[in-house]
């Protein structure tokens, strides 16, 4: 009996032992997930973001695979975007789709069209006005506009756009879920179908993209599939907000919704940032977020892009923002929804372009002081692209340097 007892405690040693060694062999060595967002990462450069150090060793088993690699996905997903198909061929539930033929022939034949009509002369054009800017260029009620402010200031390092539309993760159309693949390649096909005709989104659209599907595509979806377009390659896309103190900070990619959005991308070796925030830049918006108000107060010391922004900075609602642009900025670029003429020459030397008569019919009471300067300038030059909202075929600009 004895011996029965001893041979009993035996087994249960080792037993526990046993246990013991199963779990510290499958105990995950790495920091864990939710260590991570508690400090995410200073940003980096495009360049540094995709290379791993050398000095490291990793098994085979710890390398990610391209389907867990978030910097191959969102290329690949910029690729498809824009209507290509990556070196590894379409996945099979794309190349089966009866709808991914039509959108990436309405996206060929309308970013053709928008190069023809708009970029290429809008490139020509500020080749020849615009000094070149390497810094930073604000561009505040931008949409998902990335190609105009690009086009303009191809040079810059820096694109800080502002509007009122949620970032959101760009559409991974080759992971998306089998229900929402038609429906999503469907508005997105709606959606190139505009903007080569008009060169802009309209509000209203954008937020009917948003919404019309669960696949929520916002504005990250439109920027990226132009940085492929324009042969940018995306490094990392992160969520980011706005701090207390009024900078720019990073947040955790697993953040489910996504409000705005920080993109680093490279081109020929040279490394861009694009940082779009969802901010509401009203009066009342503002003085609501002190650390907006801190943000607005930095961004507008630098170069300032107006288009097609429904003329809210001539409005009373929105002269917070309009008085900082007016006070700060060494140079305005803008259409006629952009400052007021009559504001903009007390502080500015303003060249005028192309013709204007009277502002869009949504906005007839605006800019009788520009239709007058249009008028009786003879210094007015000319334009051979749409810029902005039509109007009887006809387009203004202006540049306004600091005096």
């Amino acid at each position: 009996m004895r011996l029965f007892q001893i041979f009993t405690r035996l087994l249960i040693v080792a037993g526990c032992l046993f246990v013991g060694l199963s779990q510290a062999q499958t105990a995950e060595p790495v920091t864990s997930p939710a260590a991570t967002v508690q400090a995410p990462e200073p940003p980096r450069s495009p360049a540094s973001a995709t290379v791993a150090p050398a000095s490291v060793p990793r098994s085979p088993a710890a390398a990610p695979t391209a389907l867990k690699d978030p910097t191959a996905a969102i290329k690949t997903a910029a690729i498809l975007l824009a209507g290509q198909q990556p070196v590894t061929g379409l996945p099979p539930a794309i190349a089966e789709s009866p709808r991914w033929a039509a959108f990436a022939k309405e996206v060929t034949a309308n970013w053709t069209r928008y190069n023809q009509k708009i970029a290429e002369p809008m490139s020509q054009w500020a080749l020849a006005e615009l000094s070149g800017i390497s810094n930073t260029v604000f561009y505040p009620f931008s949409g998902p506009d990335f190609v105009t402010v690009h086009q303009l200031f191809p040079t810059a390092q820096r694109y800080v756009m502002m509007a009122m539309q949620n970032a959101e993760r760009p559409l991974d159309l080759a992971n998306i879920a089998p229900d929402l693949l038609e429906p999503s390649l469907g508005v997105l096909t709606s959606a190139w179908q505009h903007f080569g005709e008009n060169g802009f989104y309209v509000t209203e659209y954008l937020e009917k993209y948003l919404y019309s599907t669960r696949a929520n595509i916002g504005a990250s979806t439109f920027i990226v599939s132009f940085l492929s377009l324009q042969g940018f390659e995306i490094e990392r896309v992160v969520p980011i907000q706005v701090a207390a103190d009024g900078t720019l900070q990073e947040m955790s990619p697993d953040t489910p919704r996504w409000r705005s959005v920080r993109i680093q991308a490279s081109k020929q070796g040279k490394p861009i940032i694009i940082d779009y925030l969802k901010i509401d830049l009203s009066n009342a918006g503002l003085q609501a977020t002190p650390e907006n108000l801190m943000l607005i107060n930095t961004l507008t010391t630098n170069p300032v892009l107006f288009k097609a922004a429904s003329h809210l900075p001539q409005n009373v609602g929105f002269n917070v923002i309009a008085n900082q642009v007016l006070a700060q900025s060494p140079l305005i670029v803008q259409d006629e929804t952009g400052l007021s003429y009559s504001t903009l020459i007390r502080a500015h030397q303003v060249a005028l372009f192309g013709k204007f008569v009277v502002a869009h019919h949504a906005f007839t009471s605006y800019h009788t002081d520009l239709a007058k300067a249009f008028a009786q300038r003879s210094d007015i030059k000319p334009l051979n692209f749409r810029f902005g909202y039509f109007k009887d075929g006809n387009y203004a600009l202006m540049v306004a340097v600091r005096k």
